[in-house]
């Protein structure tokens, strides 16, 4: 007997139908029975492995012209349904199909597009977005507030008044027009990662702008709602659904975000969060949408709110989407973009298309660009990365699709403009990636538009470090150099201490942040416990005047770059100090060669978002040593002239007030160099007045021009200073002007040329001095 039209009985002897979700299988198979369409689980399996074989089929294809995967999930759908399968072999699609499975196919997208909104949510750093500052702020409140000024009333008039639409027409137009205008922060995030320049100094404007254009939009959009609340119920209900929905905002803000802190607390450093504490997340997930879905906010925005409240990074934030990405970004969610495309039928449009979605879009398109480019023009940003960033905060994705497509189920939209809508979406999220890619460089991720050098920060501003170590006497050396760098309550140092280990094996790569209050675990702990030790006793040392973090970064060789200028970036830092690869015991006999620190070094040097200072550390210094007040420092500056050897004075300024230091600069000067540049010439005099006035009224300071014919003059004059061993500490700039007679032939025969012809004849290994150097390097401006 068929097991769907038999009837079943309950125990009470109440009557109920049955309905199989799984098949009993091929072998059970009765003569005629369509097995497909009889069991729902079956049906959704194989739908979900048509739809994910011909995606990837179709993006094996476009992804070489960098063609999102939404872009062949729409094309799937278009495929599939009104617009080829179903006008010209209309039984495979009502096979596979068929009206009954919709609601399990909605429902399961549905689903998935929830987490997905909490998942962009973990995976984004609010804190770190909004250090972007005013730029942030203006651009995206201009993009969104003069898109909808303008756009909506153009709306108004192109798709309404002149085809006399109906309500039910003027709502959808409204929504459309919305939609068009709107910039979600999601989609932009998902651009980024795509592009993979999220971690950018352009990345994160994007970002930041994004979210505050998305922010303006959930206050009109829940404006609206609680508006037409008010005209369909009464004012108490209106109040009512207000009160409980910043209710619960305030909740997951003031409640859940502590309760995810004391997990990171529970958790030991370097081992994974409890799965226990991963589905109480999950539960409490699906209690917010439940929850916000009742008090009048759209089930959407609760998820979204709690992913943003997730502390960033390892343990948890990378726990919970290492569990939901593959499954949400590859099964789930790509189901939405193909019931778009499926609902879409392209023959609608072959008579006329709507004529008023022709020009909103593209008017609208325009009028957006126009507005975040002008916008980011007037913040100094390079044309090209300023119409990079309009493109990227008019780009659509997901979100926009599920708007439109959602809507359309509630007001049974007309076909040709949900089609074109659609069409929309899928024309800018397939030409925006590439225009961008054009536009903007991958390469340069980390270069700014802001400066951020010792030489443009203020002296009250404080000095903001990073500074690295793969061993113990790395950290002593970076902390011996911030200490004559003389740290007051009228100059603070902030110093990040980053422990780099190289990770071996098939590990996961990890960034630690030590102030989160993790736990230590004594087998991966007592690796970077010494590092940590050094850089607190410094803070102790110090207290007020010193604010120190400690990090670890574990990545492969090759990567570890990216980790160090994305803490550079990610906390503002005005000077990178670089561990030399070469160490020297304590008696001078040079003990490691690193071809991998190397390689990093130089690395830094191409990508770093600030000045970056590589420290090659010759000194005898002890632990407890380094910080005796009562010890005398000599610290020379040898100036050739350049952003380099101006970034180095600038360091050495800071080095003034500190009674035990002396600092002695050597001006080298070529009285028949005429190649140099007058601006140049300018700044470097400009550069060099302060000292002079210094040295005369300060004892502590000696000024000296040391006049040199070519290279061999040059190099003949280092050897002196190496050999007579009078210095502590030489700083000196990377690079010089290629053509000046100071350095003529010194680059040709350097061994080193990340640390330019100086920095090389410096620690050239014929010469045996104690003296450390510092070869610092300005950052490289984008523009």
């Amino acid at each position: 007997m068929d097991p769907v039209s038999e009837p079943q009985y309950r125990i009470d002897g109440s009557c109920w139908r049955f309905l199989p979700v799984n098949s009993d299988g091929f072998w059970n198979l009765k003569p005629g029975e369509n097995i497909i369409a009889q069991y729902p689980l079956l049906l959704l399996q194989i739908q979900l492995a048509v739809i994910f074989i011909l995606t990837s089929t179709i993006h094996f294809f476009l992804r070489r012209f960098h063609f999102p995967r939404l872009v062949s999930e729409f094309l799937v759908g278009l495929f599939l349904g009104h617009s080829f399968l179903e006008r010209f072999y209309p039984n495979i699609p009502r096979t596979l199909f068929p009206m009954s499975s919709f609601k399990v196919l909605v429902t399961f997208t549905k689903f998935g597009y929830l987490f997905f909104m909490f998942m962009i949510g973990v995976k984004m750093d609010v804190k770190q977005l909004m250090k972007s500052g005013k730029r942030g702020w203006t651009i995206g409140s201009i993009t969104c507030l003069f898109a909808f000024c303008v756009n909506v009333p153009v709306a108004k008039y192109i798709g309404v008044e002149r085809d006399n639409a109906s309500n039910l027409q003027i709502t959808w137009v409204f929504i459309i027009s919305g939609t068009l205008m709107i910039t979600s922060f999601p989609v932009v995030a998902c651009l980024l990662m795509h592009l993979r320049i999220i971690n950018s100094e352009l990345g994160h404007l994007a970002l930041s702008s994004a979210l505050v254009a998305d922010l303006i939009s959930l206050v009109v959009i829940n404006l609206q709602a609680w508006s037409h609340l008010l005209e369909l119920s009464s004012l108490h209900v209106t109040l009512k659904s207000m009160f409980l929905s910043i209710t619960l905002v305030v909740f997951i803000l003031a409640v859940l975000r502590p309760m995810m802190f004391w997990i990171i607390r529970r958790t030991p450093e370097g081992k994974p969060v409890k799965d226990s504490y991963v589905y109480v997340i999950f539960l409490v997930l699906l209690l917010v949408a439940i929850t916000g879905e009742n008090v009048g906010l759209q089930f959407l925005y609760g998820p979204f709110i709690l992913g943003l409240a997730v502390p960033t990074g390892p343990p948890l934030a990378s726990a919970l989407v290492e569990k939901l990405d593959a499954i949400i970004s590859g099964l789930m969610l790509p189901l939405l973009s193909t019931l778009c495309g499926y609902k879409s039928n392209l023959w609608e449009l072959k008579s006329r298309p709507p004529a008023f979605f022709v020009y909103i879009s593209t008017f609208g398109f325009l009028v957006k660009v126009a507005a975040s480019f002008l916008s980011a023009i007037c913040f100094k940003m390079p044309p090209k990365d300023a119409a990079a960033l309009a493109l990227i905060l008019t780009a659509k994705g997901a979100v926009e699709l599920s708007i439109i497509s959602f809507n359309s189920d509630k007001m049974v939209a007309p076909s040709d403009q949900y089609t074109m809508a659609a069409l929309v979406v899928l024309l800018v999220a397939a030409v925006v990636p590439v225009l961008v890619r054009k536009l903007h460089d991958p390469s340069n991720t980390y270069a700014g538009y802001q400066k951020r050098t010792i030489l443009n920060s203020c002296i009250s501003d404080g000095l903001r470090v990073l500074a690295c170590a793969q061993r113990q006497d790395d950290a002593l050396a970076a902390i011996k150099l911030l200490e004559i760098s003389n740290p007051s309550k009228e100059s603070p140092i902030s110093v990040c201490g980053l422990y780099l280990e190289e990770l071996k094996g098939g590990s996961t790569p990890l960034l630690l942040n030590h102030q989160l209050g993790q736990k230590s675990s004594c087998s991966d702990g007592s690796r970077w416990q010494p590092i940590i030790d050094v850089f607190n006793y410094f803070k102790l040392q110090h207290k007020k005047l010193v604010n120190v973090q400690v990090f670890t970064a574990i990545s492969p060789a090759k990567l570890m770059h990216e980790d160090i200028c994305w803490v550079a970036f990610a906390n503002s830092v005005v000077l990178i100090i670089l561990p030399f690869h070469k160490k020297w015991n304590i008696k001078g006999m040079m003990i490691a060669d690193s071809k991998d620190l190397r390689t990093l070094n130089s690395n830094v040097l191409k990508k770093a978002p600030c000045s970056v200072g590589i420290l090659i550390d010759r000194s005898r210094a002890r632990y407890s040593s380094i910080l005796a007040s009562s010890l005398s420092y000599q610290v020379a500056v040898i100036y050739i002239g350049g952003d380099d050897d101006r970034e180095a004075l600038a360091l050495a300024r800071r080095m003034i007030g500190r009674a035990a230091v002396h600092i002695t600069i050597f001006r080298l000067i070529s009285l028949n160099d005429d190649n140099k540049k007058e601006w140049e010439n300018i700044l470097d005099l400009e550069a060099l007045r302060e000292f002079k006035y210094e040295a005369s009224k300060n004892e502590n300071i000696t000024y000296e021009d040391v006049n040199v014919e070519d290279g061999a003059y040059t190099t003949s004059f280092i050897g002196s200073i190496l050999e007579n061993d009078n210095f502590d500490l030489i700083l000196v700039g990377r690079r010089h002007e290629s053509s000046s007679r100071i350095t003529a032939g010194l680059s040709e025969w350097s061994e080193l040329p990340e640390l330019g012809p100086i920095g090389d004849l410096l620690v050239s290994s014929d010469i045996s001095s104690t003296v450390s150097v510092l070869v610092v390097q300005q950052q490289i401006i984008k523009g």
